[in-house]
This record gives structure tokens, C-alpha cells and sequence, in this order.
């Protein structure tokens, strides 16, 4: 498989944020993104394909170097089946088959389902067809009012598994004569068209913003307000105000509130009601309680003693 990528185009990747040491920060590395899949309708075509048959423990390499005498055209075995996990696409070995089904399901041999027996009429028509997937009450009965007994049987839990790994060990392989002109079209297929993103008689791939990025020197650094206060902190100590709100409705319908702040005390109190510097939510109000005081005493030095008793009640 290794082979397969040597087919691939280069491409820039980017390995660091800035030029550093006058080297730019990217290094050709090969573009995986690139595939060539067949087309589905010469996938049917018998004259170019052939059937096989995977072997217990068969490796993908080693069907090469059965059929082609090459174990570097794997990848011609996959991509003829467009085989992209060969973990889950290819069959398993009959070992490891075994530790799949009992790593997955508690009962190896438990009962997964049931599937139908084939019956067939008197003159050998098929009546029901094998392998029919139906419940384990099911049963069959014919036009004469026969019921077919049994109908169904039980299969396996490593019966069902067994049976979808024999499925993907029926593979298509792609006959030896036409071995050359599959790889030519292939490689021809992965280069890149000409654009402007590759340079002057190279193959490698870069977006001209990546060239720009080549003469960077130093990493951009981006200054910003948020982040200088923590959001709760900042909340907790504004100043307790009192709020006008005047809404104003124009001609055309629509409305415009604006809001007046009128400052009342300059006592900072944190986000959970307590004034900074007590321990508290009591010491709060013993502190409103006072500010009160103090305010009606301060009145009542400038005006009558009636006016001074009044406010300091």
C-alpha cells in the first residue's frame, strides 16, 4: 500500500504559525485528499474483471503477488472493491472472526434470528424462497391450506457474522492484461490541472495566501477590552442608582425609551446584595438604615425643629 501513496501530488501543509529563521512555515507533504474511484458501470463489466476468492488469512498483498507477481499493487486490489478501511471492508481471519463475535455479543451461540426454509410445489416451483429474514412464530401454508412444518430456522449469532465476512471474501480483481493501462490512467488522473495555485514547473500545491503567509516574520497580535475584568465583579460593584424612564412615541408609531440615572449612594454592594467590607446581607440594610439617618440629621440642621424631627424620624 505504501506504493499508492508515491502516486500522490505534493502539497503545501502548514507546520508553524510564522516564518521563523527565514524558513517558511510549510513543508510538502502529499495530498491524501485526492482519490480516483471507479466508475460504478465498468465495475460490471465481466471482460475486464474477474471473481475471487479471499482466503483464511489472506492479506491484500498477498492476493497481489497471487495474481500480479507484485505485492505493491495491493492498492489496485482495493481500489477495485473500494475497499477504504481494510480493518471493517476486508474479511476476517477465521481466528479473528471468533474474538469478533465473542467480544461483541455475550452468546456466540446464541440465536441472532430466524430465517425461512425453501418450499417448493409439487411440480418444483419455488413457493417461498431460502433465507428470508422473519420471526420464530412464523409459518408457512400453501394454497391448499398446508401448513409447512418447520417453516423457519434459528441462525447463530456467529452464524449471521460468518456469513456477512464470506461476503466480503467474494471479491472483483482486475484481470492481469489491463494491469499497465490501469496504472497510467490513474497516475494521470491524480496530477493537479493547470491553475494558479501551483508555481512555475513545480507540482506542488499552495493558495496564493499561503505565499503571502511565506513573508511573515512576526506572529500578529490582536489587543481586546473583554477579558480585563471578570463580568461578575465588574456587576456587583456599580453604583446604586435610581432610574427615569421617558418614552417617547414619534409620528411614524415607533417608540424611544431612554433611561436617567440619578445616583443616590455612592455605597458599593458585589453581586450578592452585600456592601463591600461586611460579611452580610443585614449589614446592608443596617447601613441603608443609617444613611437615612444620617440624611434627615443633615436636614435638620438647616431648617426648623418641627422640619428636624420629621426627618430624623
Amino acid at each position: 500500500m505504501t506504493h499508492y501513496f508515491g502516486y500522490l501530488p505534493n502539497v503545501k501543509v502548514r507546520v508553524s504559525s510564522f516564518r521563523k529563521n527565514n524558513v517558511e512555515p510549510f513543508v510538502a507533504a502529499k495530498n491524501i485528499f485526492r482519490r480516483v474511484k471507479i466508475r460504478d458501470q465498468i465495475q460490471d463489466d465481466i471482460l475486464g474483471f474477474e471473481q475471487y476468492t479471499v482466503g483464511n488469512n489472506e492479506r491484500p498483498d498477498q492476493v497481489a503477488t497471487e495474481l500480479y507477481d507484485d505485492p505493491e499493487l495491493d492498492w489496485i486490489v482495493l481500489l477495485c472493491n473500494n475497499i477504504i478501511n481494510i480493518y471493517n471492508d476486508w474479511p476476517m481471519s477465521e481466528k479473528e472472526l471468533y474474538a469478533y463475535v465473542a467480544s461483541r455479543y455475550k452468546d456466540v451461540n446464541g440465536v441472532h434470528h430466524h430465517e425461512t426454509y425453501e418450499v417448493k410445489d409439487n411440480n418444483g416451483r419455488t413457493l417461498m424462497k431460502e433465507g428470508k429474514v422473519v420471526n420464530s412464530t412464523f409459518q408457512y401454508t400453501t394454497t391448499d391450506n398446508i401448513t409447512v412444518v418447520p417453516s423457519v430456522y434459528p441462525v447463530s449469532n456467529y452464524d449471521h457474522e460468518r456469513a456477512i465476512n464470506d461476503e466480503k471474501s467474494n471479491i472483483w480483481v482486475l484481470r492481469q492484461e489491463y494491469i499497465d493501462d490501469f496504472v497510467d490512467e490513474f497516475e494521470e488522473l491524480l496530477q493537479y490541472a493547470p491553475n494558479a495555485e501551483l508555481g512555475d514547473g513545480e507540482d506542488i500545491k499552495m493558495t496564493p495566501n499561503a505565499v503571502e503567509e511565506i513573508f511573515i516574520d512576526k506572529k500578529l497580535i490582536y489587543t481586546t477590552e473583554y477579558g480585563l475584568a471578570p463580568s461578575l465583579a465588574f456587576a456587583g460593584q456599580q453604583e446604586l442608582t435610581n432610574r427615569t424612564i421617558t418614552t417617547t412615541t414619534l409620528d411614524s408609531g415607533a417608540t424611544i425609551t431612554q433611561s436617567n440615572n440619578q445616583s443616590t449612594s455612592s455605597t458599593l454592594v458585589n453581586s450578592s446584595g452585600v456592601i463591600a467590607g461586611t460579611t452580610d446581607s443585614s449589614s446592608t440594610a443596617q447601613s441603608s438604615s443609617s444613611s437615612s439617618g444620617s440624611s434627615g440629621s443633615s436636614s435638620s440642621s438647616g431648617s426648623s425643629g418641627s422640619s428636624g424631627s420629621s426627618g430624623g424620624y
